[in-house]
């Protein structure tokens, strides 16, 4: 657990790990050279839990406190938890016993907003469609994850990225067995000063940097002009002319092989909004649309040719 300047929320996302069911854990808790009373807060803590070991440190971000977290681990697994949010009491028990038995080797869950937004958070499951769908988003909550120890001493964080979380993603999904357990396993909580928000035009930048790298590991050789328009369909964006739209519409297409209806039905949605939004291409927008929209939803009928 990484924190920085959480004296209002520490403690009871401290006491949400100390109450899991899963007795045999050690919390590394690595304060980031806090100005407020945190540090206070975690020795407090620590006091009564002998599980709760407390480091203290000088200000050097959240990549490299997290990064001395995780070279003090000396268990086979290790679960990143955020200092503002609260892990349900069977998180994980539930977790590493879902990874036991599917092979899962990074795992994550379903989510519940709290704070300034209240709503429910939803990833897919399965390895390939979590793969395909970080090229739309961040398809994993990386403070519900549970991995091999061994994956995060191999690829830890690059401190030189602002969107660490999404970086990792990307280079662990292309090398280890993805997948979100289907329950909601923790409540994430959502407020003005959290870093995504205050800092999210580099987060944005980052979002484009890896996603170009990852969907060229996933589709080596695809020409630049057919990644540019689905970097736009990505980005939601109007697309620039009908070939674009068109080749927008395969790649939908492609991701959208799933067997997860879910999914099948979030790029039907992303499908339809490309093409409204690139309705000032004319008419013809509607015959494109109807062209990979039974393919994307799951009917291919007779699928136009790639």
């Amino acid at each position: 657990m990484p924190v920085f300047n959480s004296v209002s929320f520490v403690a009871e996302a401290i006491e949400s790990i100390l109450a899991q069911t899963h007795r045999d854990l050690e919390l590394i808790v690595v304060d980031d050279g806090s100005t407020d009373d945190s540090w206070s807060e975690i020795t407090r803590l620590a006091a009564t839990d002998r599980r709760v070991q407390p480091i203290r440190g000088e200000r050097r971000g959240v990549s490299a406190t997290f990064a001395e977290g995780v070279a003090r681990v000396q268990g086979d697994f290790i679960a990143r938890m955020d200092a503002d949010d609260l892990a349900l009491p069977e998180r994980l028990a539930v977790q590493l016993d879902w990874m036991s038995r599917t092979g899962v080797e990074v795992c994550g869950s379903q989510a519940e907003l709290f704070g300034d937004r209240v709503e429910s958070w939803w990833f897919p499951e399965k390895h390939d469609d979590i793969r395909q769908e970080l090229l739309f988003r961040a398809a994993m909550l990386f403070s519900t994850i549970v991995t091999k120890a061994s994956a995060l001493k191999t690829y830890p964080f690059d401190p030189a990225v602002i969107w660490d979380d999404y970086e990792l993603e990307t280079r662990l999904a292309m090398r280890y067995r993805l997948g979100n357990h289907p329950a909601t396993l923790l409540r994430y909580r959502q407020y003005p000063l959290q870093s995504h928000r205050t800092q999210a035009r580099a987060c944005a930048r980052d979002y484009r940097r890896y996603r170009f790298r990852l969907f060229y590991e996933m589709f080596p050789g695809t020409p630049l002009p057919d990644y540019i328009g689905f970097a736009r369909l990505a980005a939601r964006q109007p697309l620039v002319d009908l070939v674009e739209l068109d080749r927008a519409g395969y790649w939908l297409a492609t991701l959208s092989d799933t067997d997860d209806a879910r999914l099948r039905r979030l790029m039907a949605e992303r499908w339809r909004k490309a093409c409204d939004r690139s309705a000032g291409l004319g008419a013809a927008v509607d015959d494109v649309f109807r062209r990979w929209a039974p393919v994307i939803e799951g009917d291919p009928g007779e699928a136009p040719p790639g």
